[in-house]
């Protein structure tokens, strides 16, 4: 699995076990968006320059680019 800080460190997004991927808030802790869809592990997450998207990898050898503001 992955994590990875936005590029203003304010947020993280990690990649899960159950084909999710999730933003977090760094300071809190607190769960920002959840990304789902995927239909095997998501090892990899990671934002794109700007922190608009975020690429998910996963298992099944597949990839997808998610909006953040609209999923």
């Amino acid at each position: 699995m992955s994590a990875e800080f936005s590029a203003d460190g304010s947020k993280i997004v990690t990649g899960s076990f159950d084909g999710t991927a999730k933003i977090w808030d760094a300071t809190t802790a607190a769960e920002i968006a959840r990304i789902t869809g995927r239909s095997d592990i998501v090892v990899s997450a990671v934002f794109s320059p700007g922190d608009a998207r975020v690429v998910t990898a996963s298992f099944d050898g597949t990839a997808e680019i998610w909006d953040i503001s609209t999923g």
